[in-house]
């Protein structure tokens, strides 16, 4: 079965290697997993949320919602340069998993962004200035059923 950890890692890697968009800060660091605290700013920290589950004839369909958080800046309350920030970032963000939509993961089918979020993200007690980037992906597992 396709671990959902190594999902997560490769959106991270995905997000690693996206354009800077001009005039906007150079994304410092892409995290598969929760980071100990924002070391550097912007990061990414990719955060399942749900999945759904369908069984068919030998297999399983499998749908992880996760989010890909972007914490561009400390909430400063400077609504001028977070807005900017974020309206020059989405457009990169957005197209970043279209790069490799299966991951190069076995059995992963599609990696897609259903939709986002600007907000202030919370994490470790502080308030950041953020995107919230929703993706689908959508995993065919081969299974065995057995009454």
């Amino acid at each position: 079965m396709v671990s959902l950890k190594d999902i997560c890692d490769n959106i991270a890697t995905l997000y690693r290697n996206v354009a800077t968009p001009t005039n906007a800060t150079a994304l410092r660091k892409a995290a598969g997993q929760a980071p100990h605290g924002v070391p550097a700013l912007p990061i990414v920290a990719v955060m399942p949320q749900t999945g759904d589950v369908i069984a068919e004839t030998g297999s399983w369909v499998l749908t992880h919602h996760i989010d890909v958080n972007f914490y561009i800046s400390k909430s400063t309350g400077d609504l001028p340069r977070q807005e900017t920030q974020r309206q020059l970032w989405l457009p990169s963000l957005l197209a970043a998993p279209l790069s490799q939509m299966t991951l190069g993961i076995v059995n992963v089918k599609s990696v897609l962004p259903t939709g986002y979020e600007f907000r202030e993200l919370p994490y470790g007690g502080q308030g950041y200035d953020g995107i919230i980037v929703h993706l689908d992906v959508i995993v065919r597992e081969p299974v065995t059923f057995t009454p």
